[in-house]
């Protein structure tokens, strides 16, 4: 990057007495992604910086543009990086954000449940059904409404997702670990609430201790009396792998099964009747629902369930990290006699709602 910074010394020294440019600033920024060879997308004078190292690359960009005014806006809320800026009423403005290329589990979820959700419109349409998706809001993955009712089913694409997830803060004020009341907490706390009681509390009480309270990399509360979990920094990932080696001995997270029955409610609590699992088929969530369409219920599935504490990234190793527990499945389970993926199946499946 020693040729782009002289390049541009260069160019400055040539138009002082040219007039002012008020795209220095963008051409600055273009330039140092452009020598990198970085893919990006261009929109008005912010620049997409598209790949999955994402850390790195906002690192080496950083780098490269700061001693010519660049800055890093860790706070900026459209990315969970932040963003690279320069604001300047003269030589304009110009903001780089580096997002991920390919696609992440949560995303190809989603369009697991847009292509379950068209499937049915586009079979079923004619006969009064409408489907929708969820995608990354609350509520069940699937809604097929039809004339005389609806099905609402939870959609996963494989038994290795997370079945049920939520966050734990760290109390400075008690001393204490607790959970976050996120809507999603709140909702479900029924199930959550003991979870976290029974299974965690007393191991992160005991276990779980910041060697620095203010350590700047630490992500504090409005109020700052509570630790929601690590900032985005060049060293976030040294401090994780820190914490993790204290906390979980040595291992990157802790585990601790439970009886899988006293999950199973959870999806028939959000108002779900049947869940999807990948190609293993279509559970009922409730006796009620088993006997109408003749399947299996999921409770009685013989799966081993397990409570999952980690330090989840949002992307990469530096990026904001969450304290985060996740409901996890695992075993062999029987395919069921129906299935979403089959289109034989749908027409049964819609039997009861046209």
């Amino acid at each position: 990057m020693k040729d782009l910074f002289e390049n541009w010394q260069d160019y400055l020294g040539e138009n002082e007495e040219s007039g002012v440019d008020p795209q220095r600033n963008f051409k600055i920024a273009l330039d140092a992604i452009k020598s990198e060879g970085y893919e990006h997308i261009v929109n008005g004078n912010t620049i997409k910086v598209k790949h999955d190292q994402r850390e790195e690359v906002l690192d080496t960009l950083l780098r490269n543009l700061e001693r010519l005014g660049f800055s890093h806006n860790i706070d900026f809320q459209g990315s969970t990086l932040g963003r690279i800026e320069i604001k300047d009423k003269t030589f304009g403005n110009a903001y780089i954000l580096v997002k991920p290329k390919t696609k992440r589990a949560a995303t190809l979820g989603n369009e697991y449940e847009e292509r379950i959700a068209a499937e049915f419109n586009q079979k079923y349409g004619d006969l009064g059904i409408s489907a929708t998706s969820a995608g990354a809001g609350h509520g069940s993955d699937v809604t097929v409404t039809g004339p005389n009712g609806e099905l609402k089913i939870e959609v996963k694409t494989s038994m290795s997702a997370d079945f049920g997830q939520f966050k734990i803060q760290y109390n400075k004020s008690t001393g204490e670990w607790e959970p976050r009341r996120t809507p999603g907490y709140v909702k479900n706390k029924n199930i959550f609430g003991p979870l976290y009681v029974n299974l965690l509390a007393n191991f992160v009480n005991k276990n779980c201790h910041f060697p620095d309270l203010g350590d700047p990399r630490l992500n504090l509360s409005k109020d700052g009396s509570k630790v929601t979990g690590l900032r985005y920094s060049r060293t976030t990932g040294e401090l994780k792998r820190e914490l993790q080696s204290d906390w979980f001995d040595g291992k990157t997270d802790y585990k601790v099964p439970f009886d899988f029955k006293y999950i199973a409610p959870y999806y028939a609590d959000k108002g779900d009747e049947y869940i999807q699992l990948g190609r293993k088929g279509l559970f009922a969530l409730t006796e009620e629902a088993a006997q109408r369409m003749s399947i299996p219920t999921f409770a009685d599935c013989g799966l081993e369930a397990s409570l999952r504490f980690r330090l989840k990234p949002s992307m990469g190793a530096n990026s904001s990290t969450s304290f985060t527990v996740a409901v996890k499945v695992k075993g062999r389970i029987e395919k069921s006699s129906l299935s979403l993926k089959n289109d034989e199946d749908l027409d049964k499946i819609i039997q009861d709602i046209v």
